[in-house]
């Protein structure tokens, strides 16, 4: 049996480093060479559910695309698992989502340098975080990857919108190779890690108590969803404890100060701050306590450690707890009228057709 770190070895995260995702690189570089634009294609902004057909006016290769994104077999049990944990804590991951895992990946220098290329991301945070928000919902929601659902979709359509970025950047003259590949394998696992094992770690932070096995299989239902988003396999850590070993792997390998992930974390912590919270501490001390001192240091965020005590004494975090809905199932439609009941004018990672978008 491989040792953990044979298995996640520098060598083989370095491999990681230089590959991407040749299903839909491949896919986006036939469009942009045949001139085809589905940022103005009407078919491609309407195509939202899972049961819609795939238009047949679209490229023979962006059809098979599509047909292998829907093709992917569900784990139906994994999928009841996660998706009845989400709904049962909707609310707190949200909020974990916009103080937690969003401001964490920013931290990883190289990856915040992507993000920061694309003026849309970079300069509107609050378009950043409503769409990983919508996207989040999409494929966390019971009904994700259902006929009714949007989670075949909002998938495909991210993993398309990587590859556009990856596309622009290395046909460009403000990427160098000795950065590796834009988006990836390593910052993909790293990324998917933010939305479950890292969002299992704020939810015990706000006091809940989250088993081993609702851990695992949160992790699980992730990995199943990083996968449709073509990150390899050997990049999905299947336990906790690997999932722990991984997530500290890329971090030690990754994080650390940079321009780009300072001011990605201050544009995003000066749209929290002016959004209406479910709590009365400050929205930058409790982003501080999620986060921790030395994430906060990388991104050049401020630690108070009197008030972050504050929050983080038992009666705080009992308090805090109980400021989310217990009715889950109420809490989650009303989450569903905010995130899930958008039309075709309201779609989530449009596709990029130039970095200044």
């Amino acid at each position: 049996m491989q040792t953990q770190e044979i298995k996640y070895s520098n060598k083989t995260l370095d491999s990681a480093r230089k590959t991407g995702d040749a299903i839909a690189d491949k896919t986006v570089k036939v469009l942009f060479e045949s001139g085809f634009n589905p940022l103005s294609n009407e078919a491609y902004n309407e195509l939202i559910f899972n049961h819609q057909p795939i238009p047949e006016e679209f490229p023979e290769n962006l059809k098979e695309y599509f047909k292998e994104i829907k093709s992917f077999q569900i784990d139906e049990k994994l999928a009841e698992k996660g998706s009845e944990f989400y709904v049962e804590h909707a609310s707190a991951i949200m909020l974990c989502l916009g103080m937690l895992s969003l401001p964490y990946c920013y931290a990883a220098a190289e990856g915040a340098k992507v993000l920061s290329f694309s003026k849309r991301i970079y300069e509107q945070p609050e378009k950043r975080l409503t769409e990983t928000a919508e996207f989040v919902f999409d494929v966390c929601s019971p009904e994700a990857f259902t006929p009714q659902g949007k989670g075949y979709i909002s998938v495909a359509k991210v993993r398309l919108m990587h590859a556009a970025i990856r596309y622009h950047l290395l046909n460009s003259d403000k990427w160098s190779d000795e950065l590796g590949t834009p988006i990836n394998q390593e910052d993909m696992a790293g990324t998917n890690l933010s939305f479950s094992l890292i969002a299992i770690r704020g939810l015990r932070k706000l006091g809940y108590t989250i088993s081993a096995e609702q851990s695992q299989n949160y992790i699980c239902y992730w990995n199943m969803i990083g996968e449709m988003l073509g990150v390899n396999k050997e990049w999905l850590p299947e336990s906790n404890q690997d999932a722990f070993i991984l997530e500290q792997k890329i971090k030690n390998r990754n994080f650390h100060n940079s321009e780009e992930g300072e001011m990605l974390a201050i544009n995003l912590q000066g749209y929290i701050k002016k959004q209406p919270l479910p709590f009365s501490f400050p929205s930058e001390t409790m982003m501080a306590y999620l986060l921790g001192e030395d994430i906060c240091e990388m991104i050049g965020l401020p630690y108070d450690n009197l008030k972050v005590d504050l929050i983080s004494n038992i009666k705080n975090l009992n308090a805090l707890r109980n400021v989310f809905p217990t009715n889950h199932q109420k809490e989650f439609r009303n989450l569903k009228k905010q995130f899930g009941d958008r039309n075709s004018q309201n779609v989530p990672f449009r596709f990029l057709t130039s970095l200044d978008v």
